[in-house]
């Protein structure tokens, strides 16, 4: 697969003879030595994160000045795949989804981590549709948490548009949004561009769950309108 930082490739590891996803780094990524200490540093913190819902890093580090990780492959695809249709997915897959999620995020944040840039594509999902978050802490080494505004920014957290001080709390939105997303088959907040979403996200209501779906449970519009 490809991305924004760099490719990801499907590889064996003949040491522990096993299959892996090693992500590497864009070469001009890998140029910048403030990039590569932070980038390194980044990924030796979220490799100490050892949860079920957080895809598991084996190995970083530079080969021909290009930075990379070696990583527990998932193959299931992302939650993004199941929400390509457009068409609202079932509660009881979403919110299982949500729980596990928001398992590995709790984790996380008692290690003193915040992901970062939680979105359906960073929701893997390995066999029996068990979530797995990748990426952990990657967003605020390649600045992706700011471009995101410019990118997709239907999950991005009111804070981090204002360019303030972020925490887990911006975990929660950003989960929030997905679980929104998945369920009402629209965003939370919509535009024709990137600028008219963020703007949106401050200037209009938020629409009820229970308005865009007559069988959504008051309960988890509830847990999800708090989230937002």
């Amino acid at each position: 697969g490809m991305g924004g930082m760099g490719a990801v490739y499907h590889a064996h590891d003949e040491v522990l003879n096993r299959q892996v996803a090693i992500k590497v780094m864009r070469k001009s990524l890998g140029d910048d030595p403030a990039f590569s200490e932070t980038f390194l540093r980044e990924a030796q913190a979220a490799a100490r994160i050892n949860h079920p819902n957080i895809v598991q890093i084996y190995a970083f580090g530079k080969e021909k000045g290009q930075p990379y990780i070696v990583m527990e492959l998932v193959q299931g695809g992302g939650l993004e795949k199941l929400m390509a249709a457009g068409e609202p997915l079932d509660q009881v897959l979403v919110m299982r989804i949500g729980k596990q999620v928001a398992d590995g995020l709790r984790h996380a944040s008692d290690e003193g981590m915040v992901h970062g840039d939680v979105k359906p594509e960073n929701i893997l999902l390995a066999e029996g549709q068990v979530a797995k978050l990748v990426d952990f802490g990657l967003a605020s080494v390649s600045g992706t948490a700011s471009d995101e505004i410019w990118g997709t920014p239907y999950y991005i957290a009111p804070e981090k548009v204002k360019r303030q001080k972020a925490d887990h709390r911006a975990d929660i939105y950003s989960l929030g949004g997905t679980l929104y997303h998945a369920l009402a088959g629209r965003p939370p907040f919509d535009g024709p561009d990137a600028n008219a979403v963020v703007r949106a996200r401050f200037s209009e209501t938020l629409k009820p769950l229970t308005e865009l779906r007559r069988d959504i449970d008051p309960d988890v519009a509830a847990i999800i309108t708090r989230m937002l």
